[in-house]
């Protein structure tokens, strides 16, 4: 059936910290906006998600700092360099995540050959940078690091005897800002096993950055092994980072655990448009996360799956069904999963779901499509563009499994979505279900485009979830 509702419903506010690992504590977090190039990024490191120096510092601070990293990989300082931070969005993204601190590490590529030649520039082009930061409202403190040191002395590709010429430069402006100064250069100078490849820090490297870094912050030196896992507050509720088979992942727990501890999961986009999750949280469920980036519901993505799903009900003891939450192409993820494990699945909730990967990424209909993605999405399922038009593998066509495990479906979709066409995804799938003897349940949002998701008022969702989802029950 449809439910459509009026246009007071369209808007959704939502307080989202991109590009951070730790969650929005109530009780307002110190925020650090970390920017740099690709080694602020985790370059070189195991997980850069998890293993980048502002990523260990995330963990080192705890949940009453929100760090949020703005790195760039091949950005310069210098305004003249083959890629000026000043023109890239993260610099942007950085001003208006209003920070309360700044801590600034860029130089590396500023020492390639083609961009040192304006050096004489270097000086004057990071106090601007400085005072960009400065005049952000937030009126954040600032902190400036000397790059790290590099092991290929005299390379084409980064130089490093230019390198050594910022060092000086960067200790006087940091004098004449009277601003902070973090000696990144010398916490892993001369170690060079810690640069496999000359430049980038591996994640042993990464660490002896983040120490210094962190006693440039917090006043001390770090002491003790960096955290395997980082606490904050979400939304008032306590949420736990962690690391799982080489990828990070969420777990928020409710205040109080429903019977038979009930769980939605998210496979894209934790803590976009949070509504019904904040909803369910309050009923006792719990909200569970883990990173699929970039694998559009591949095989493969459905591996790290199934590893996720089997630690989530057999070591934290969560219900052997859950609640699917396919947000734009999480529905890939949730579909294709749904189909392949019917019995572990309580009920699917699709958000302007992509439901035919020809559609989204490819772009076959009257979608925008995106090539990159799609070049990436048929490498994954290792499908030729004429095999994907008709792939058994496309989620539209795997719908009998969920049908016959009489998993309800609950859907919201905008009429006015240009990027994933409700005709060619959802409208489709309610289709196919209701012939197949399914439930689904779709509210449309009239004129609305691909944004924003969910509802102002996630109701409609938590009251159909509530009423229609598989009773949860111990895991099998």
């Amino acid at each position: 059936m449809h439910k459509r509702i009026s246009s007071s419903l369209r808007l959704f506010l939502c307080a989202v910290a991109l590009f951070s690992i730790g969650g929005l504590c109530a009780a307002a977090p110190t925020r650090v906006a970390v920017v740099g190039d690709s080694i602020t990024c985790g370059v070189g490191t195991s997980t850069p998600a998890w293993d980048s120096y502002p990523s260990q510092v995330q963990r080192m601070l705890g949940g009453d700092y929100l760090i949020g990293n703005f790195g760039d990989s091949g950005c310069t300082l210098l305004k003249h360099g083959d890629k000026p931070y000043q023109q890239q969005g993260a610099f942007r993204q950085a001003r208006e995540f209003k920070p309360d601190i700044v801590v600034i590490m860029l130089g590396t590529n500023d020492a390639k050959p083609q961009n040192w030649k304006f050096k004489d520039q270097f000086l004057g082009d990071y106090k601007d940078l400085i005072r960009q930061f400065k005049e952000v409202p937030s009126k954040p403190r600032i902190y400036i690091c000397r790059p790290p040191y590099i092991s290929k002395q005299g390379s084409d590709f980064i130089n490093a005897p230019s390198l050594l010429e910022q060092l000086p430069l960067i200790d006087a402006i940091a004098k004449d800002e009277g601003i902070g100064l973090i000696d990144a250069y010398g916490s892993i100078a001369e170690k060079d096993k810690l640069l496999p490849d000359g430049v980038h820090p591996n994640t042993a490297g990464a660490t002896e950055i983040a120490k210094v870094v962190y006693a440039g912050l917090a006043g001390k030196p770090w002491e003790g092994t960096i955290p395997n896992e980082l606490l904050s507050d979400w939304n008032g509720y306590q949420k736990r980072d962690f690391l799982l088979n080489g990828r990070t992942a969420i777990l928020v727990a409710p205040k109080k655990a429903l019977q038979g501890k009930p769980w939605i999961w998210r496979p894209q986009f934790f803590g976009a448009f949070p509504a019904v999750d904040i909803a369910l949280l309050a009923e006792g469920y719990h909200v569970a996360y883990t990173d699929l980036q970039n694998s559009f519901g591949a095989p493969s993505a459905i591996k790290v799956m199934d590893g996720f799903y089997d630690y989530m009900t057999q070591t934290q003891g969560l219900a052997a069904r859950v609640v699917l939450e396919g947000f734009s192409r999480g529905g890939l993820f949730s579909l294709n999963w749904a189909a392949r494990n019917p019995g572990k699945v309580s009920a699917l909730y699709l958000d302007a779901p992509v439901c035919d990967f020809n559609s989204w990424p490819g772009g076959k209909g009257k979608g925008k499509g995106s090539p990159v993605d799609w070049k990436c999405c048929l490498e994954l399922y290792k499908l030729t563009e004429a095999d994907a038009l008709n792939s058994p593998l496309i989620p539209l066509n795997n719908l009998k499994a969920i049908a016959e495990a009489k998993i309800p479906i609950i859907a919201v979709a905008g009429d006015a979505d240009d990027v994933v066409p409700m005709d060619e995804n959802i409208l489709i799938l309610e289709k196919r279900y209701h012939d197949l003897g399914g439930l689904l349940e779709l509210i449309v949002k009239p004129g609305v485009g691909h944004h924003p998701h969910s509802l102002t008022d996630p109701t409609p969702v938590v009251k159909f979830l509530l009423r229609n989802a598989i009773k949860p029950t111990a895991p099998q």
